[in-house]
Order: C-alpha cells, then sequence, then structure tokens
C-alpha cells in the first residue's frame, strides 16, 4: 500500500464530507419530514434520480422510511468507509476488479432472483451486502483521487508542449 500524498489529504478529507453529508441527509431527510420540515421532501425528490425508492425496500429507522433504498443506503454507507479509512489512515488502497465483482456478486444474485420471481431479501441483509461493494468503490475513489493529485504535481516532460 502507498501512501497519501500530503498534497491529496484535503481532496480525500472533501470527497469523505461530501459523502459524510449524502449519508447525514439520507438519515436526517425522513427526521425532518416526520417534524414537519416541509423543504425535507425537497431532498427525497433530489435523490429520486439515483434510486427507486420503493418505501417496501428502503429500511425505516423509526422516523419514516429512508429516501433511498436499502441497497443504495448500504453503497452510500460503504463508499464513505472507504473514503475515510485513506483519509484517516493515510494509506492508500487499490483493491483489484476481481475482488470488486466478488463483493457484488450477493447482490447481483439477489437482484436476479427477484427478477424471475423468487423472494427478495429483507433490508438489513440487502444494506449489509452492499456495504462491502461501497467500501471498494470508496477505496477506488480515493485512490483516484490521490493519483490524479499526484499526476498534476509532476512537472511536464521534457519538450512537451503544454
Amino acid at each position: 500500500m502507498k501512501r497519501v500524498d500530503p498534497a491529496a489529504r484535503p481532496w480525500l478529507t472533501g470527497a469523505a464530507l461530501a459523502a459524510g453529508l449524502l449519508c447525514a441527509a439520507v438519515v436526517l431527510i425522513p427526521v425532518a419530514e416526520s417534524a414537519g420540515i416541509g423543504l425535507a421532501s425537497l431532498g427525497r425528490l433530489a435523490l429520486r434520480p439515483g434510486c427507486h425508492q420503493i418505501p417496501e425496500r428502503c429500511l425505516d429507522l423509526g422516523a419514516g422510511v429512508l429516501p433511498v433504498c436499502a441497497r443504495c443506503a448500504g453503497l452510500y454507507a460503504g463508499g464513505l468507509i472507504g473514503l475515510l479509512v485513506p483519509a484517516i489512515g493515510g494509506r492508500r488502497a487499490r483493491p483489484g476488479w476481481r475482488w470488486l465483482a466478488a463483493a457484488v456478486l450477493p447482490s447481483a444474485v439477489d437482484f436476479a432472483l427477484g427478477l424471475v420471481g423468487l423472494p427478495d431479501l429483507p433490508n438489513w441483509p440487502r444494506f449489509a451486502l452492499a456495504v462491502v461493494p461501497g467500501l471498494l468503490l470508496g477505496l477506488l475513489l480515493a485512490d483516484a483521487i490521490c493519483s490524479t493529485v499526484e499526476l498534476n504535481r509532476r512537472p511536464p516532460a521534457a519538450g512537451g508542449t503544454v
């Protein structure tokens, strides 16, 4: 594992902060709706393009159903963890595509079984299965951010044009 370039830390921190705000919004939107804050429904609407938001497939933490399905919530939570690990730990990891494929496989099988009419997994297992691929995608995003910062810090090659 490579160390995180100090110049990349602010970018990693910013990406982790954005992911943290998204995760916080997912949890706080139903709380705000149950408190009668009308603008909270705009948050649910803003998340609509990325998730089907079928209420039966969304987790309910007590204040109402989350504005994303259990699988999307798991991906978001895993992605946040994947961004925080190198931002806090200072070491980069680039998981291989085989790891990502293996992590996605259980969710893909659950999705395929639902398409053929077999019973779906309950929401909490669906959430848990999505955390791992989300984590790996977060690690890949963190590695891409670090690589981009490193590439932009290097001087241009001799004889190259700018």
